[in-house]
């Protein structure tokens, strides 16, 4: 779906910036060095349990949270040719919402078939639901189906490594959890990162300017809109 020039500056651009966008994002998680905050106001013992920290449950973690990721980049990938099948976002999300419940349900019985784990024992845990339903999964998809259908799978992707920063910020404020300043390393290589690759996906479209059409005439999976256009119409 991307055109892949390795003599282009805008396709170096892209693939660079990758590269340092999600360097940025692993750094922060894995690089150390000299402490900025919160150096002493941790907890006595840490949110996750101690249990967690052997090396089985990391390597499984590390597998598990690769599997996520390979599937959630081909979960965007298809997109593209489900919205050319369905061009309607709204109702896309809403057929996305009721498959990913019913496996869910179908999962959660299958992993945790007591139904007292089911029960709602407080107004926060009814929160967090509310929330997730109708935040993290319905409008979230919503607009990423949106998005997608106007600049393509690589323009919603390249905006995943700036969770890791948002998480760091308020896990450091609320939670007070330690940070680094390979935390603060990797936070700046994050935004850089981000930002050459959509320089380069702007300098593909004034390289290839008969790609910028009209969504309504465009009859590929995609239209790709030139990155100085606003997303949303006047």
């Amino acid at each position: 779906m991307e055109r892949v020039n390795i003599r282009s500056l805008r396709t170096i651009a892209k693939i660079v910036g990758t590269i340092i966008c999600v360097s940025g994002a692993v750094s922060i998680t894995l690089l150390k060095g000299p402490k900025l905050l919160n150096a002493e106001n941790l907890p006595s013992e840490s949110i996750i349990g101690s249990s967690l920290k052997s090396e089985e449950k990391w390597l499984l973690g590390c597998l598990c949270l690769l599997g996520s990721i390979i599937a959630w980049s081909i979960f965007l990938i298809l997109q593209v040719p489900a919205y050319t099948s369905h061009p309607n976002t709204l109702s896309l999300a809403a057929w996305m919402c009721l498959m990913a419940t019913l496996q869910s349900l179908a999962v959660t019985l299958f992993l945790e078939p007591d139904l007292n784990a089911w029960k709602i024992i407080s107004l926060f845990q009814f929160g967090c639901i509310l929330y997730s339903g109708v935040i993290g999964s319905g409008v979230a998809l919503y607009l990423q189906a949106w998005c997608i259908s106007k600049r393509g799978p690589l323009f919603s992707a390249m905006f995943n490594p700036l969770l890791t920063l948002i998480v760091t910020i308020l896990a450091t404020l609320w939670l007070h959890e330690e940070i680094y300043i390979g935390s603060l390393i990797g936070a700046i290589g994050v935004i850089i990162g981000l930002y050459i690759v959509l320089w380069g996906k702007a300098e593909d479209v004034v390289d290839h300017p008969e790609k910028n059409v009209d969504s309504e005439s465009c009859g590929k999976p995609y239209c790709k809109s030139g990155l100085k256009d606003p997303l949303l119409p006047n």
